[in-house]
């Protein structure tokens, strides 16, 4: 009977899209934990119990894995979530909801969630650890914040046709949400500030948060 091993680190999916995905996982998963300097190809392919040729043959270098995982894996994957958890709110029939300050505060709720996931964060500190060696990542990051804002801005705009919120400083309404929801405490996760350590700090800031956004902006009492 013929018992010969297949060649080590050499798996039944090389070459298929199956060993393309396992290949960038792997190689995300290892640049977030250790980061780019140290992270070597040879660990990958340690990792994914792949053969050298295996990630030689798609990447020439570790730069070019490198641009590959962030642009193609990591922030699809980030701005994929960050779709997933506006969705709800681009409906027609969310559109014709009687309160449009309802509908932006559930939209604060979900994105300061999603700047707070561990997936959101960890991309992020990748990003700030890595951009000064690679700086176009700060394309795909834009690429996100910009997407996230659009849909913010889409629900204000909204809620002053609907004469709820200020119109005369139409221009800052979106930053100012952006700065106060999303990138203030995005900023306390990544420096690990005791401030949002836990579930009830988080929504304690986040109400803080909600109450200062909108007593500058709302022309009536608030949601929430």
């Amino acid at each position: 009977m013929d018992r010969t091993e297949p060649k080590k680190g050499r798996p039944d999916l090389q070459g298929s899209m199956e060993l393309d995905a396992h290949l960038m996982a792997t190689a995300a998963k290892l640049f977030i934990e250790q980061g780019y300097e140290g992270t070597s190809m040879g660990q990958i392919v340690a990792a994914a119990g792949a053969g050298k040729q295996s990630l030689y043959r798609r990447y020439a270098n570790k730069e070019v894995l490198f641009k590959e995982v962030f642009t193609n894996f990591v922030m699809k994957r980030i701005i994929a979530r960050c779709n997933e958890q506006m969705v709800m709110f681009g409906s027609e029939t969310d559109l014709d909801a009687p309160n449009s300050l309802d509908t932006l505060y559930n939209i604060a709720q979900k994105s300061f969630n999603f700047m707070l996931e561990r997936e959101t964060i960890e991309t992020f500190r990748l990003f700030v650890a890595e951009r000064g060696r690679f700086p176009d990542l700060k394309d795909d990051v834009q690429q996100m914040i910009q997407g996230l804002e659009d849909e913010i801005t889409r629900h204000i705009r909204r809620a002053q046709r609907s004469e709820l919120i200020r119109t005369d400083i139409d221009q800052n309404i979106s930053r100012i949400f952006m700065a106060l929801i999303n990138e203030a405490p995005l900023v306390q996760a990544l420096l690990e500030l005791p401030s949002i350590s836990t579930e009830e700090l988080r929504q304690r800031y986040f109400e803080t948060a909600w109450k200062t956004f909108i007593d500058s902006v709302s022309l009536r009492q608030s949601a929430g």
